[in-house]
Parts: C-alpha cells; sequence; structure tokens
C-alpha cells in the first residue's frame, strides 16, 4: 500500500512537468519509460495505453516494451479473451510489434497467441478469432505471414518454418480422415518445400531429408525418382550459394552484427545477376536488429526499397520507421518528406515537415535541418512548375523559401552546413525560376550577416553579385569580406585572385594581391597576440609536476627522459610555432645568448629595414621609450657597419604588443618589419669522410655512390678539383670503416681503388683540418645570412667561363663602359637570371 502511495506522490509530482518535458523533448526515451512505469505501478490502464500510444506515434518501441505491453492488455480482461474485440485488439499489437522489426522471437510469440485462439475449448472463441483473422485457422495465417517474413533468415528461420510444414501436414492428414481433396494441400506443401530447398539457409540438408520424407509418403513408387531429381538439382545449386554464405554469416556473428559486416554481406548477394529482393531486405531487416539507430543503414535501406518495390507505400512505410529510430537525422525526414509529397502530394510533404519541426526533432543542428528544409523547398519549385496559376503559386514558393531560411537561422549558427545546400537551392531557385534578384540579393545579405566568419558565404555572396550584378559589387563584396575574420581566409583570398585575373585588369589584380597580404599579415598579428595575452593569463599559474607553462597557455608535459612533449598547438600556427621555439628544453630562462639577451625571453622582438643613421636611442624611442624597452642591440655587418636590424628586449607583455601594432610604419621612406624573435638552433653532427684514390677519369660518382651506399650511412660524394680524389662522406666513424673497407681493392673500369679513411677533405665547406672532431659553430642569436660553416652548406655557385684578355673582338666600348655585341657571349646578368630562373630563355 505504502509503494503505491509513494508512486502516486511521485505520478504527481512527474505529470506537473510532464507537459514541459514533453514539449522541450518529445523524443526523450526515458522520459516515456518513466511514465509508463509510474501509470503501470497505480494500476492506471487507460492511460498506461495512452502513454504508449504516444509514445509508438514519436518513437519506435523496442521489442520488450511491446511484450508489457501485450501482457498488460490480456491480463486487462478478467474473463480471459473470449470476444472480438479483444482478439482484434491483441492482434493489432502484435502486427504493429512484427512490423516494427523483423524479430523471429516477436514471431513465434504471435504464433504461441493464434495456436491459443486456434485450441481453446470455447467454441465462441474460436468463432471470434476466425471472424477476426478471417479464416477458421488463425495458427496457419500467422504461420504463413512469419514464415514469409523470416524467408531469407539464414540461421533463426527454420523453426518457424518447420512449425508451418508440420501444421500443413497435419491438415492434410485430417482431410484424408475426413475424406476431403487433400491433393491441393499435397501441392501447397510441395511447393512450400521446393520454395525452401531454393532459399539458402542453415539447415539445408535437414529440409532435404523431410522432403524425400515427404516424397515418399505422398506420391507413387514411379513418381518418386522423378520427384528427387527435380529437387536434387535445387538443392545443388542451393548448396553451392551456402556455401558462399557460410564465411559471410561468421563475419556477422564474429563482429557481432555490425553494419560494415552487414554491407559487405548485402554487396556480395546483391552483386549477383539475379537479385533476391526479399533476401536483400531481409538482410537490411537483420542490419537493423544491432544498427537501428545508424541513420545510414535506414538511408541506404530506404533507397533500395524506393528503387527495387513496385509499391511507394513500401518505401514510405520504411522512411516512417526511420525517422522513428532515428528522430535526429535530418536526411531521413528529408527522404519521407520527398516519397510523401511523390505518393500522396504536396499538403501531406508540408505536414511531415510542420511535424519535425513542431516536435523539435532537429532543433539540435542547422545542418540536420537544412535536409529536410531543402526537401520541402524542391517540393515547392515541382508544385509551381506543374501549377498553372503562376503568380500565386509564386509567392507561394518565395514565402516557403524565406520561411525555411528564416527557420534555419534561428538554430545554431555554429551547427550550420559547411556547404550551405539549403543557401543555394534557395537563391538558384529566387533568380532561376522567379527572375527576382532584388529578394536573392536580401537573402544573401541575410545569410552573409548571420554567418559572417564562413568564407563560403561570401564567395557564394560575391559570385551571385559577379552573376546578377556587377562586378564593382562583386569585387566590394570580396574586400569587405577579406578584412574579417573567417574560418577559412585562404579559400576567399584565392576565390578573389582567380576573379580579378579573370574578369579585372592588371591593376585591379596587383591592387588585390597587396590588400590580401596585408590582411595575411594581419591575421599573424591577431594569432602572435592572442598568444602573448595567453602568456599573460597564465604567468601565474602554478606548474605542475615535471611541467611549465608556455606562451600559448598550453602545458609541457616532461617525459621520463627528460624531453619535453610539445602540444599540437605548436604545429597549428607559425606564431606558436615562434613562441614555444623560445622555450628553454632545460628550464633555464637565464641562460644568456652571445648578444647578452636571455635566449628565452619571449618578449624579445627582431626589427629589420631601419635607417642607416639610426642608433640605440633612435630605436628605444621608436619602440615606446625606456619604460617600454630594456636593452637594444644593434646588428653589424662583419666590417662593423650598421646593417638596419636591431633586437631589442622588451619590459612587459603590454609593451610587446604595443610594438608589434608598429610593425609595418613607414620611416623615411622605407617599411620597417617588427617581429617576435626567433632563436635559431643547430645541432652539431660529425661527418667522416673516405678518401678514394685510384679509378679512371671516366669512371663517375655513381658507380662509387652505390658501392658505398650498401654498407648504410652515406650523406654525400665530392671530387677534389683535379677529379683524382674522391670523398665519400659518412655519417660515423663506423659507416666510414665499413665504406673504405668495400671500397679498399674493389675493381671499377678495369682500375682497382685505393681506399682509406680521410684525415682532411678539401671539397667539404668549411671543413677542418682534422674531421675526427668538428667545431661547434660559434653560437648566435640571430642569423641574417648564410655563412658557410661546418652545419651549413652554401648553395652551389654558377661556373662563369672567363672571357681571355686577348679576346676583345666582340667587345666595343661605349659610355657605360664594355658592351659584349657577341652572339655567343653572355653577360654575368644574363647567367644570373638562368641560374635564378632555368626555364627562362635567353
Amino acid at each position: 500500500m505504502s509503494a503505491e502511495l509513494d508512486a502516486l506522490n511521485s505520478l504527481e509530482e512527474f505529470m506537473s512537468e510532464l507537459p514541459e518535458k514533453l514539449e522541450k523533448t518529445p523524443y526523450d526515451y526515458g522520459t516515456y519509460i518513466r511514465w509508463i512505469e509510474l501509470l503501470r505501478t497505480i494500476g492506471d490502464i487507460e492511460s498506461m495505453r495512452a502513454a504508449r500510444k504516444t509514445m509508438s506515434l514519436r518513437l519506435a518501441v523496442p521489442e520488450d516494451v511491446w511484450t508489457e505491453w501485450i501482457e498488460d492488455e490480456r491480463n486487462q480482461n478478467t474473463g480471459g479473451i473470449s470476444d472480438a474485440a479483444s482478439i482484434s485488439q491483441i492482434k493489432e499489437l502484435f502486427d504493429a510489434a512484427t512490423r516494427e522489426y523483423l524479430s523471429p522471437s516477436m514471431w513465434q510469440k504471435y504464433i504461441d497467441f493464434a495456436k491459443e485462439l486456434s485450441g481453446s475449448e470455447d467454441g465462441s472463441v474460436r468463432a471470434a478469432a476466425g471472424k477476426v483473422f478471417g479464416r477458421d485457422d488463425p495458427t496457419l495465417i500467422v504461420l504463413e505471414q512469419a514464415v514469409s517474413a523470416t524467408y531469407a533468415f539464414y540461421c533463426g528461420g527454420q523453426e518457424l518454418w518447420l512449425q508451418y510444414m508440420n501444421r500443413l501436414k497435419d491438415r492434410i492428414d485430417r482431410a484424408a480422415d475426413t475424406g476431403s481433396n487433400q491433393n491441393e494441400l499435397v501441392d501447397k506443401l510441395q511447393s512450400v518445400f521446393l520454395e525452401r530447398l531454393d532459399q539458402p539457409h542453415a539447415e539445408i540438408e535437414e529440409t532435404f531429408n523431410l522432403y524425400s520424407e515427404f516424397v515418399t509418403k505422398y506420391f507413387a513408387d514411379n513418381a518418386y525418382e522423378s520427384q528427387m531429381v527435380n529437387a536434387s538439382g535445387v538443392v545443388g545449386n542451393t548448396r553451392v550459394r551456402c556455401f558462399r554464405r557460410e564465411a559471410l554469416e561468421e563475419s556477422v556473428v564474429t563482429s557481432e552484427g555490425t553494419w560494415y559486416a552487414f554491407s559487405q554481406y548485402i554487396d556480395t548477394v546483391s552483386r549477383g545477376k539475379q537479385i533476391d529482393i526479399r533476401e536483400v531486405s531481409c538482410l537490411y531487416e537483420r542490419a537493423l536488429l544491432h544498427n537501428y539507430c545508424y541513420p545510414q543503414v535506414w538511408d541506404e535501406y530506404i533507397t533500395f526499397v524506393a528503387c527495387s518495390s513496385d509499391e511507394s507505400g513500401d518505401a514510405v512505410n520504411v522512411a516512417g520507421r526511420a525517422v522513428r529510430n532515428c528522430p535526429w537525422s535530418g536526411k531521413l525526414w528529408a527522404q519521407l518528406l520527398s516519397l510523401t509529397y511523390t505518393g500522396h502530394g504536396y499538403q501531406s510533404a508540408t505536414s511531415i515537415y510542420d511535424n519535425a519541426v513542431s516536435t523539435h526533432a532537429l532543433d539540435h543542428s542547422m545542418h540536420e535541418f537544412s535536409y529536410i528544409a531543402t526537401s520541402l523547398v524542391s517540393a515547392a519549385l515541382l508544385e509551381y512548375q506543374a501549377s498553372e496559376s503562376k503568380d500565386s503559386d509564386a509567392e507561394l514558393l518565395l514565402d516557403t523559401c524565406s520561411s525555411c531560411i528564416e527557420a534555419a537561422y534561428k538554430l545554431s549558427i555554429s551547427t550550420a552546413d559547411p556547404d550551405l545546400h539549403l543557401e543555394r537551392c534557395c537563391s538558384s531557385i529566387i533568380t532561376t525560376f522567379l527572375e527576382n534578384d532584388a529578394a536573392a540579393r536580401k537573402l544573401w545579405i541575410r545569410i552573409c550577416k548571420a554567418r559572417g566568419s564562413c568564407s563560403e558565404a561570401w564567395v557564394l555572396s560575391a559570385e551571385f553579385e559577379r552573376t546578377h550584378g556587377t562586378i564593382l559589387n562583386a569585387r566590394n563584396v570580396y574586400r569587405h569580406a577579406a578584412q574579417r575574420k573567417l574560418d577559412y581566409p585562404e579559400r576567399l583570398f584565392s576565390a578573389w585572385l582567380v576573379f580579378e585575373h579573370v574578369f579585372g585588369d592588371q591593376m585591379t589584380a596587383l591592387g588585390a594581391e597587396r590588400f590580401i597580404n596585408i590582411q595575411r599579415h594581419l591575421t599573424q598579428r591577431r594569432a602572435e597576440r592572442s598568444i602573448i595575452t595567453n602568456n599573460d593569463k597564465y604567468s601565474g599559474a602554478p606548474l605542475g609536476d615535471g611541467g611549465e607553462m608556455t606562451a600559448s597557455g598550453a602545458s609541457l608535459k616532461r617525459t621520463r627522459s627528460g624531453s619535453t612533449q610539445y602540444p599540437s598547438a605548436y604545429t597549428a600556427s607559425t606564431a606558436s610555432e615562434i613562441i614555444g621555439s623560445a622555450v628553454s628544453r632545460d628550464g633555464n630562462e637565464t641562460a644568456l645568448s652571445t648578444t647578452g639577451i636571455p635566449a628565452t625571453n619571449h618578449n624579445t622582438v627582431f626589427i629589420s629595414n631601419l635607417p642607416a643613421s639610426y642608433r640605440e636611442t633612435h630605436v628605444t624611442e621608436l619602440l615606446g621609450g625606456i619604460e617600454c624597452v630594456d636593452k637594444v642591440e644593434l646588428l653589424s655587418n662583419k666590417d662593423g657597419s650598421f646593417r638596419g636590424q636591431a633586437k631589442a628586449c622588451l619590459r612587459s607583455t603590454s609593451a610587446l604588443i604595443s610594438v608589434l601594432d608598429k610593425n609595418g610604419f613607414r620611416l623615411e621612406n622605407q617599411h620597417i618589419s617588427i617581429h617576435i624573435f626567433k632563436k635559431h638552433h643547430q645541432s652539431a653532427r660529425q661527418e667522416i669522410s673516405v678518401e678514394v684514390k685510384g679509378f679512371s677519369q671516366e669512371t663517375g660518382n655513381k658507380k662509387i655512390e652505390e658501392i658505398a651506399k650498401k654498407t648504410g650511412g652515406f650523406i654525400r660524394i665530392r671530387r677534389n678539383r683535379q677529379g683524382t680524389i674522391a670523398y665519400v662522406v659518412m655519417k660515423s666513424m663506423d659507416d666510414a670503416v665499413r665504406a673504405a673497407s668495400a671500397l679498399n681493392g674493389c675493381e671499377i673500369d678495369e682500375h682497382t681503388l685505393e681506399a682509406g679513411i680521410s684525415s682532411a677533405d678539401p671539397t667539404a665547406e668549411g671543413a677542418q683540418e682534422h674531421r675526427g672532431t668538428v667545431p661547434k659553430a660559434p653560437s648566435t642569436s640571430l642569423i641574417p645570412r648564410k655563412v658557410a660553416t661546418p652545419l651549413r652548406r652554401p648553395a652551389k655557385k654558377l661556373k662563369i667561363e672567363k672571357q681571355d684578355d686577348a679576346d676583345t673582338s666582340g667587345l666595343t666600348m661605349e659610355r657605360g663602359g664594355i658592351s659584349n655585341k657577341s652572339s655567343n657571349k653572355k653577360s654575368n646578368d644574363q647567367f644570373r637570371q638562368m641560374y635564378l630562373n632555368p626555364n627562362s630563355k635567353i
């Protein structure tokens, strides 16, 4: 009694909140289950029936809920199920349950219910059952439906088929006892056997043995052989098909019914010359038993039924089941709306759309909503094309497009469709069919205003202005959009450049390119500024165990070996790489570089393109004075002259931000460049050379290289200027020893090689007298020019033939100096152009 009172109090509290819950979340499965459980506890059958019907209209009801529902309805009648109304009610529930999912266990419960009615001792019950089922044997009717539904079950359908076969045998035996004509029943049972033998199933041998017994019993001796020969041919083909399906069935079982295994199964079955539609449909139903929450499975099943079935209602029924299992999928709602419009017209299609909108099924995603909105707009377009009164239907079509856009943009913009399918569809319809450019322009203004950071929206808006407006309007859209903070700015920049190259001139193209470069520069500055802001945010945060906070605010995790693992954000932008590289790996922030400025100071900037007359005081005043600048260092050339570059250490992050804003500042007819200082790290590498002699002048480096590569550790090969000695550079001493052993005494082009470890390599850039130890390169915090060191090889210099001093026949003295008029000689400038641009024709 106390349990019922508690349940009643809980029900009152729950019912007070139920309308609001169903209004906000009408597809919450847990709400319906809780509602039904409370009603069942207090025994309110009518309210419980209403709750279950409401649930079945919006959500797919699982098998256990159907079973519980049927049991409650049967237990409601204290006197048992005896009248046609109660039998019809239970029959409707079983029909709905078997349509929901193709479950052999649910069909077995349905068969047991029919057997109970057929075996009742009360004649009124049997008469009422015969009236409801339309035949005097309800069991046979349900068995026929069950066998037809589970026709292609490779495993699990044999039990239902055996019951059906035994039921037919019983009717044949009863016909023989009553003297009725049993030939018709025998022919029917034989067709059932042959149909079963033609369908692959795991119990094919059992079915064939039963057929042999059936033929022996009901056919004459002279007909036995011919019947078995025909059946043996059918069974032979079925055995081959069963053999092919065994591996597929095994993959389904081992994968526990994943969609991937079923999709492979369906593709294999559908690849044959003659496709069994019932078998493929059954495979889809089997897949849905395990994957009913996957919209992709329902989408492919709907497409298959729509293409293979002659009845349009079959696809509509499958689509209706799909949206009740996956109400969050806009693609399934779009399928249902499209099929409904094809079969029942535009009004029924709009009711599907209204149902999806009113129940908030797609409010979670603007992208999902765009599917059903696009489907409705397409149906409205078809209705407009088929209509005779274009004026009134044009207004209806425009209202449909506008209402769909407004409904979509009430949802979260973060879940919008990145490809703008709905927007493209509405704009195309308004401009192509309605020829209303003003409405389309208003539409794109609405879209760009709502999705200001979407590059694709701005590109499409500019394309609309180009095709339906003017080139100037399109250029203005590109220019305005380029100044915004976009999700993918390079998409807009590339589209703008293509637009200017096709529809603009040289001046507009150069102007667009300059403008885009400025925006790229500003984007990089914003990234640097945001990282620096995060540096201030986390500057006072305590460090974790073995980790430290970097300028980007991300934690650097230390491994046991002492190495630092950088987060993925450091590879996202140049700014984060700049700041991340400044973090000392040993955590020592007081380490000084050769310039005297702390190497790990994040507030250090590099200034270039300064006037030659500038000194430290000028740079300090330029950057904000001594309040902002801690130290300035001018960088000089080898001869000691100032080279227009400086490095400054700032006192705070706010000073750094203000200094970065001066990047590009015009100073004495030139623009200065200010960036966060990036220290160049160099790692010394020991290289050992193997000296090779004794080869022919005709021997190329490739032949020596092939032998050296086999030993491992090969880097490069060089020769001296005379070409008599080759130096094979290896990674380590061990590699060099192996290479020397392999090359020494080797014969190439009838010459025997002599190889040994070289103490000096005159061809290596910056080589020391002894290569056993490589001196460490001079440390520098800034490397503005590439100097040849053992760690850096300079670029190859172009060899220019020197002209003989005596040969001056092709030269004439001019005002500017000596001019080369010989067609066979080229100037140094021409050689330089050939080197910088090998494809140029000079």
